[in-house]
């Protein structure tokens, strides 16, 4: 890393570490405003797509989705990027897993594109040190000198994570496509005190013989699941933290109480509220400091359920009671006033607190009213008894029809590798990966 970019790591580590002490969200939200002004001027003045809007209020802005942003791709950024240029630097990359190409000197990737959409993400030198000093100022808690081996265990080894390689920190990638037993040696050589990865394979490294003793570790890329995390936290006897990052942006880390805060003030979250009593949302979120590829009024598909209570943390940024899963992860039975929604957490925990003997389980919505789970082992009678009284009370409790449940076997772990997975799956879309 070249001296002006360690500068700016360190520069966004600070500040990052200094807006983690605000307790109070006045001045969390003044920063908000401020670096609102900043980026509205800038766009208008660079992005093609958002000068039209240089003068309108912020409410009149467009809110766009995955598909509406990369097809305006081209007029959204503003370095004169084409998407057909990028997009062929990014499939070459992923084609021979050499993360080292780049768009001039951007930096380029792509998501994972598991809801139905690949993303793509363009990003300047300046922008991957910030986000790499923000993310260390968050997650090193012993201060950015101390001694760590991080072990980054993902599906992308793009050039952002490199910025993270510096001062006394020793940083691995580990190619989540390569064979498994190569990455399991790997793994055990480099002795990681941080270990980072989704949570699927987190659990197949959890059920391995591989002697790992991290100090932490931390999910990342998918959502976690409680069957999950039980079996991860009691191999490796620590609390599961969570990094939330997406292509948009690096979105929320956990604090030391194990509590996921959005990552405010760099990103303003506008909730679009999915139930009465306003306690899940799904984000529109605005990357306060992203100029290359602007993210803004941006709606995720991700369900959040907020905190019933502050954190005792005492951060001022919002705080998560969990990420549910996603908008097509939500399920729909029939009520007496309309179809009626059954969120991701409640089944998980219907599932697990019915069938506290199972290793793993997909549940996916056939058609409306008729569920399919496959779970592993294989149940008895008795207890698919159980499991299909707490889906009918769960819907009574709901105010709706129970559902048509067919339970079957999943195949073994190694058989469904290491894709990124999801467990409850709702509007015909494939559970898995």
């Amino acid at each position: 890393m070249n001296p002006a970019r360690k500068l700016g790591l360190l520069l966004a580590y600070q500040r990052a570490r200094g807006l983690d002490r605000l307790h109070d969200r006045s001045p969390l939200e003044a920063i908000q405003r401020r670096w609102l002004r900043r980026l509205r001027r800038f766009v208008a003045l660079r992005s093609p797509f958002y000068a039209p809007y240089a003068a309108a209020p912020w409410s009149d802005w467009p809110v766009l989705e995955k598909a509406a942003w990369m097809e305006h791709f081209d007029t959204i950024n503003t370095v004169g990027a084409r998407l057909t240029e990028v997009s062929t630097i990014a499939l070459e990359a992923e084609r021979t897993r050499d993360f080292s190409k780049r768009w001039g000197h951007y930096t380029v990737g792509l998501s994972t594109g598991t809801s139905g959409n690949r993303g793509l993400f363009l990003a300047s030198p300046v922008e991957c040190s910030a986000w790499a000093g923000t993310l260390l100022g968050k997650l090193l808690r012993d201060g950015f000198f101390g001694r760590e081996r991080i072990a980054l265990v993902l599906r992308a080894g793009a050039t952002l994570y490199e910025a993270i390689a510096a001062f006394r920190l020793e940083f691995r990638f580990f190619d989540q496509s390569a064979p498994w037993d190569a990455l399991v040696r790997g793994l055990s050589r480099f002795a990681p005190t941080i270990l980072v990865a989704p949570a699927s394979a987190l659990r197949l490294l959890a059920g391995s013989s591989l002697p790992l003793e991290p100090r932490r570790v931390i999910s990342v890329a998918e959502v976690l699941d409680p069957l999950d995390r039980t079996h991860i936290e009691r191999r490796f006897r620590v609390q599961v933290e969570q990094i939330y990052q997406a292509t948009e942006g690096l979105l929320g880390v956990s604090c030391e109480r194990g509590t996921v805060h959005l990552n405010e003030p760099y990103v303003l979250v506008e909730p679009e509220w999915q139930d009465g009593e306003r306690t899940r949302f799904v984000p529109v979120i605005t990357d306060l400091r992203r100029r290359t590829q602007p993210v803004i009024r941006y709606r995720l598909n991700d369900v959040l359920q907020v905190a019933a209570e502050r954190c005792l943390c005492g951060r001022a940024s919002l705080a998560l009671a969990a990420i549910t899963g996603r908008t097509d992860d939500v399920l729909w039975l029939e009520g007496s006033g309309g179809a009626v929604p059954v969120f991701p957490d409640l089944l998980a925990r219907a599932i697990v607190t019915a069938l506290p003997e199972i290793a793993d389980y997909r549940l996916q919505e056939l058609s409306p009213g008729h569920w399919s789970l496959a779970v592993s082992p294989i149940v008895q009678p008795d207890a698919e008894d159980r499991l299909r009284g707490a889906v009918t009370a769960l819907a009574a409790r709901l105010g709706a029809a129970p559902a048509r449940l067919t339970v079957t076997k999943l195949p073994p772990e190694r058989e469904r590798g290491l894709s990124k997975q999801r467990r409850i799956c709702g509007g015909g879309q494939k559970c898995g990966s």
